[in-house]
C-alpha cells in the first residue's frame, strides 16, 4: 500500500456530490457491502439502493445512493449513481408519499410501471431509514 488515501468521486446526473481524498469507503453493492481501502485491487461493481460511507481524517460522511456503479483503479474510486445525496442534505420523507406509491404499485398491472414504482418506493424507504439511522 504505497498511498495512504483514496481519491473519491461520487457523481449523479445533476452534479458531482463529493470529490476528495479518503482513508476508506464502504458502499452498498447489489449483493452486500463492499469496503475499499488504499491499495484495493481494480474492480467494478453494481450498486444497490442504500448508503455510501466515506471516511476522511476521523470523519465519516454518509451519502444516499440510488443504484449505480462503483469503479476502483489505482487508488481512485468513482461512484456513478442515478441519484446521490449527502444524507445531511436529505429532506424528510413524507408518509403520504410512501403510501401513495404503495397504492399505485398495488393497482398497477403494467410490468414496466410496476418496476419503476417499486424502485421509487425502495428509494423513499431507504432515504427514510438512512435519515432515522
Amino acid at each position: 500500500m504505497s498511498n495512504a488515501t483514496l481519491q473519491v468521486d461520487i457523481i449523479s446526473p445533476e452534479k458531482p456530490v463529493f470529490a476528495g481524498t479518503a482513508k476508506s469507503l464502504v458502499a452498498r453493492a447489489h449483493d452486500g457491502e463492499v469496503g475499499i481501502l488504499p491499495g484495493h485491487a481494480p474492480m467494478v461493481t453494481r450498486l444497490g439502493i442504500g448508503e455510501v460511507r466515506v471516511t476522511t481524517d476521523g470523519t465519516t460522511t454518509r451519502f444516499a445512493i440510488r443504484q449505480g456503479y462503483l469503479q476502483v483503479a489505482d487508488n481512485k474510486v468513482v461512484v456513478l449513481s442515478e441519484d446521490a445525496k449527502a444524507i445531511a442534505d436529505l429532506k424528510g420523507v413524507k408518509p403520504e408519499d410512501i403510501e401513495r406509491l404503495r397504492k399505485a404499485l398495488a393497482e398497477s398491472t403494467d410490468a414496466a410501471e410496476r418496476a419503476k414504482l417499486q424502485a421509487d418506493l425502495d428509494w423513499l424507504l431507504a432515504c427514510d431509514a438512512l435519515l432515522k439511522g
